[in-house]
């Protein structure tokens, strides 16, 4: 098996129970992060009538490709639930937040230092023993 095979096994089988128990949720808080979605997504996130007209109020900007925006606010996204802190729609959540926090390269696992899992912990070792059997390393950036 490669390296994406793995990766794919790992995220299905270590990450996402992590993410939905022992993250602190920094991906959610966008205040640290600049979420980019299509246009379906943004109105999953917003709901179906969102007013282009409320955009710069809401910290959506609209980019130079067809029907990307990136969402930039000063709060918790909208789909996050702050009593269970939870996703409300994780299992059809944007691309961008099931890619978060990796960048997979050629020769690196790339982790955004504002996710938890950087930090360590048992999920973490996995990950790096299967980066490794790859010949990959992992690397924390901003």
């Amino acid at each position: 098996m490669g390296f994406e095979t793995d990766f794919k096994k790992w995220k299905a089988e270590y990450f996402g129970q992590y993410c939905m128990t022992k993250c602190d949720k920094m991906c959610c808080d966008m205040r640290n992060v600049s979420l980019y979605v299509n246009y379906g997504e943004l109105r999953k996130i917003f709901g179906e009538n969102i007013d282009p007209e409320n955009y710069k109020k809401m910290g959506i900007k609209t980019h130079n490709a067809r029907w990307v925006y990136s969402i930039e606010s000063k709060c918790f996204c909208g789909k996050f639930d702050g009593n269970t802190h939870k996703c409300l729609i994780y299992d059809s959540r944007p691309l961008s937040c099931r890619e978060y926090p990796f960048l997979v390269e050629k020769d690196a696992l790339v982790i955004k230092s504002g996710c938890s899992l950087a930090r360590g912990g048992p999920e973490y070792k996995k990950l790096l023993e299967i980066a490794s059997l790859h010949g990959k390393v992992i690397v924390k950036r901003r």
